[in-house]
């Protein structure tokens, strides 16, 4: 008889923390696009903006990867975690940039690069969470 238990809480966790990760990710896309494209949020630098939305992503999404790694002990888990979180931010900022006026390719562009670039972090961070939580049982 196989035991299907353990597959089930590794989708449960993918599932949970790649929903954890998007909806953050949703959050700071639609204030990333609020104040990069919004005429009244002119003032903003916009080096630090650039920096920003670039930095706050990545270490959400490799939080995302770092936390499923570290629970699961599997790089694919957090590989898909993060492609999950990656492809909600995605549709998130792809949809706000559609309110602002840009052409609707925006949402599926937004999804498709969403969810590679956080497929790569996730993996990233689930190599670290995954060496972390084996240092950390051998010390148990």
């Amino acid at each position: 008889m196989v035991d299907y238990a353990p597959h089930a809480e590794l989708k449960r966790v993918i599932l949970a923390e790649g929903l954890k990760g998007g909806v953050a990710m949703a959050v700071v896309a639609i204030v990333f696009a609020v104040v990069g494209l919004s005429p009244s949020m002119t003032w903003v630098p916009e080096v630090l903006l650039l920096a920003a939305a670039i930095l706050v992503p990545v270490v959400i999404l490799g939080v995302t990867g770092f936390r499923v790694g570290g629970r699961s002990t599997r790089v694919s888990a957090g590989t898909l975690a993060g492609a999950l979180a990656g492809a909600i931010g995605g549709l998130a900022g792809g949809l706000s940039y559609v309110v602002f006026g840009k052409p609707t390719l925006n949402i599926v562009a937004g999804m498709l690069a969403g969810a590679m670039a956080g497929g790569v972090i996730g993996a990233t961070g689930a190599l670290v969470g995954r060496r972390v939580g084996e240092s950390t049982r051998r010390q148990l």
